[in-house]
């Protein structure tokens, strides 16, 4: 079922948008509390690193997401733990925090459980 895999790579990528428009969220927010004085100028500045590269790390995911190709695997249950596999690797390779992969775990299980709970 070759159109499976690809609405799965389809949604994983968009989880993977979403969680990108999360992280500019928390970036304005950070920006307004230092604005406010609610934060002091070390805070923000260590947040606002933090945050820049969680940004650019997370685009630079959506991007790689969109270069996996679905027909190297031969169903979506194969797809899920070869893309988690590869973006484990990818994690460390790019010296992204290890909580990044929590999350990407996260959201390949909520894509696969999905997809194979209510996908036709």
């Amino acid at each position: 079922m070759p159109g499976r895999k690809k609405f799965f790579l389809t949604m994983f990528q968009a989880e993977m948008e979403d969680s990108l428009g999360d992280v500019l969220y928390l970036s304005e927010f950070n920006e307004n509390r230092f604005k406010n004085n609610e934060i002091t100028n070390y805070v923000y500045n260590e947040n606002k690193a933090f945050l820049e590269h969680e940004v650019s790390g997370l685009k630079e995911l959506v991007v790689y997401i969109g270069t996996i190709n679905a027909e190297d695997y031969k169903d979506v249950a194969e797809m899920a733990a070869g893309v988690e596999k590869l973006l484990k690797r990818w994690i460390k390779e790019q010296d992204e925090p290890q909580a990044v992969y929590g999350i990407i775990s996260r959201k390949i299980k909520k894509v696969l459980k999905y997809i194979i709970d209510y996908a036709e």
